[in-house]
């Protein structure tokens, strides 16, 4: 069913907690059937015909349902009928926020990811004991108000029963009851563990509906991210210096800007899982901050594909994002955000100046950073948020020597330190360049290149290759046009192989594609994923495999998965062995501090591969 409006979460819940316990049984079925009923839209009210003689009606209010009274059946049954819950059931939930869109931080310019973490074998074991047990030290402790400590463990109750019921028993009820908690935590300022909840919700969604956007794996990251905040927040006594970033905020402000130089550095596609996409330009001022210039509105990859060439909205320089990305602007009256995403007020004046190339100043910096240094600085920012990460901070710069196509579109390549990594397709949407380049490049072994990337958080020495150029002094190897001014954007600019001229390369490089992570980890983390898809019956069922963690040394993520396999299997009965209250809590903690060592255990030896 297409054409419905967005619903606000407590009109769900309303209309859900208004149904019988007879008819509660009965409402993942009647969604299903739902799918197929009609929408019209008419005088500002959308309605969705199920029969001949049944309609319900829903009455907006600014484009949104907003309570369950909004929600109207001509049946006989209504208000308390399956027929109004099946129709908002179906519809978008609506976030609660109604931004300024000349102001709104759009999405971010990245696909998120698993979070890593940078963190040693002891910032491992205290991040898991934190997250299991042990609550936070610190003399100073942040005063959280009692209804935000309420809100935090409503959330924490939410999703310790999607938990303990996986996604194959986490049905309308149980989603419902998550939004809820999310509506609440959002009231009540808990934006980060909000915003979790939010995601989580989705998910279950989209797998309800077999989008193929689902991933296990993201459900798994964003469950974890829940669970771990929301654990914090309901202890109540918070150190004061993380409570900021525990409770998150609801919008970035944008701050005035004195008058900016910026020389274009490149230019990307933006498609994110939640139905926005766009493109995001990278642009470096004198002192070599980097900021973004966006364009993201809701679409899918043909919007990003063609988004590349639309205006940037900053003043009237008349640049589209793809010649930003190759000239430069001269900024006055602008706004940004403190992450630097640079705002499209009407006070901000650009006009049009000369850019500068990757060899040159202040561009060439970027490529001067040490190795280590970048990469502990990616990683970091991979750690935190996606709307707390400072623009372009997650990205590196490396100059490297390609060795050849490796595995599917990955190419083999060196550093100039020396280090071996595999230069991968940032997005694989048969709309944007990304693959057909990488296929061309796989051919261009021993061609020196500059490259900017994005390290990937789940595999070792792996990078996300974004855009190339030429390596200085390296002849012409790769012959690219001068309109693209000595690099080419791999999602919108396409190679040829008749820009590769041969016989002109050096030598190539000799080696094999990097592992892509321990395989003991991925075994931890098969268990966490099976946990989210079965739920506690199932992984209560399963062999934990603690002697295969043990013989590969990890002996913390042994004990902790062996720990959730206890909490999975204790199920308290009364003395005629039957089920008694079990709330989950420690089945869930257990399964949390198991997230959390696994996470931070992986990325940590991600993190290693690049600098071995």
């Amino acid at each position: 069913m297409s054409g419905l409006p967005p619903v606000t979460a407590p009109a769900l819940a309303e209309t859900l907690d208004a149904l019988p316990g007879r008819l509660r049984k009965k409402v993942d079925d009647a969604v299903t059937r739902a799918a197929a009923w009609t929408v019209s839209t008419a005088d500002g009210q959308v309605s969705v015909t199920v029969d001949e003689g049944t309609t319900v009606t829903l009455v907006l209010t600014g484009g949104v349902v907003r309570t369950g009274s909004d929600a109207r059946c001509s049946c006989l049954l209504a208000p308390n009928c399956l027929h109004r819950v099946a129709v908002l059931a179906l519809a978008p939930v609506h976030d609660g926020v109604d931004d300024d869109p000349a102001h709104a931080a759009p999405a971010d310019p990245v696909d998120p990811a698993p979070s890593p973490v940078d963190a040693g074998s002891a910032a491992v074991v205290g991040e898991a004991e934190r997250a299991g047990a042990a609550e936070p030290d610190g003399d100073v402790r942040a005063v959280l108000t009692t209804r935000q400590r309420d809100a935090a463990d409503g959330l924490w109750r939410a999703g310790a029963a999607v938990l303990a019921a996986g996604t194959s028993g986490s049905g309308l009820v149980l989603r419902t009851a998550l939004l809820r908690a999310v509506h609440e935590g959002r009231a009540n300022g808990l934006h980060r563990a909000s915003a979790a909840g939010t995601r989580v919700a989705a998910g279950l969604q989209a797998l309800r509906e077999s989008q193929p956007q689902f991933r296990l794996a993201e459900l798994t990251d964003d469950l974890r991210e829940l669970l771990t905040v929301s654990h914090r927040l309901r202890a109540g006594n918070l150190p004061a210096e993380q409570s900021a970033d525990l409770l998150g905020v609801a919008r970035r402000g944008y701050d005035p800007q004195a008058g900016l130089r910026l020389y274009g550095l490149c230019t990307v596609p933006v498609v994110a899982e939640s139905g926005y996409a766009g493109t995001a330009t990278y642009v470096v001022d004198r002192d070599g901050r980097l900021w973004t210039v966006t364009d993201v509105a809701p679409g899918g990859a043909d919007r990003a594909a063609r988004s590349g060439d639309t205006a940037v909205a900053l003043g009237e320089a008349g640049l589209s994002h793809r010649e930003l990305t190759r000239a430069g602007m001269i900024v006055s009256g602008g706004t940004a955000s403190a992450s630097g995403r640079l705002g499209a007020g009407k006070s901000v004046r650009a006009v049009r100046a000369t850019g500068a190339a990757w060899t040159e100043p202040p561009l060439r910096a970027l490529w001067e950073q040490p190795l280590d240094q970048q990469v502990g600085r990616a990683f970091a920012a991979l750690a935190e948020p996606v709307a707390d990460r400072l623009a372009g901070s997650d990205l590196v710069f490396l100059s490297v020597r390609l060795g050849g196509a490796a595995t599917g579109d990955a190419v083999l390549a060196e550093t100039a330190e020396g280090a071996a990594v595999l230069l991968t397709v940032a997005d694989d949407h048969p709309e944007l360049a990304y693959r057909d380049n990488m296929r061309v490049l796989g051919a261009g072994a021993g061609l020196e290149l500059l490259v900017v990337g994005r390290p990937d958080p789940a595999r070792r020495a792996t990078v996300e290759a974004l855009s190339i150029g030429v390596a200085p002094g390296t002849g012409d190897g790769l012959r690219l046009p001068a309109a693209w001014s000595g690099h080419a954007d791999l999602g919108y600019d396409r190679l040829h192989r008749s820009q590769l001229l041969s016989g002109r390369q050096g030598p190539a490089v000799a080696g094999r594609p990097p592992a892509t992570g321990d395989p003991a980890l991925q075994l931890l983390r098969r268990h966490l994923e099976r946990v989210v898809s079965g739920g506690r019956a199932v992984h209560a069922l399963a062999d934990d495999q603690e002697r295969r963690l043990r013989r590969a040394r990890l002996d913390l993520g042994a004990h902790l998965l062996a720990e959730l396999a206890s909490a999975a299997r204790s199920r308290p009965r009364d003395p005629f062995g039957r089920l008694t209250g079990d709330d989950a809590e420690t089945f869930t903690r257990a399964w949390v501090a198991a997230a959390v060592y696994e996470r931070a255990a992986t990325q940590a030896l991600i993190e290693a591969s690049w600098l071995s």
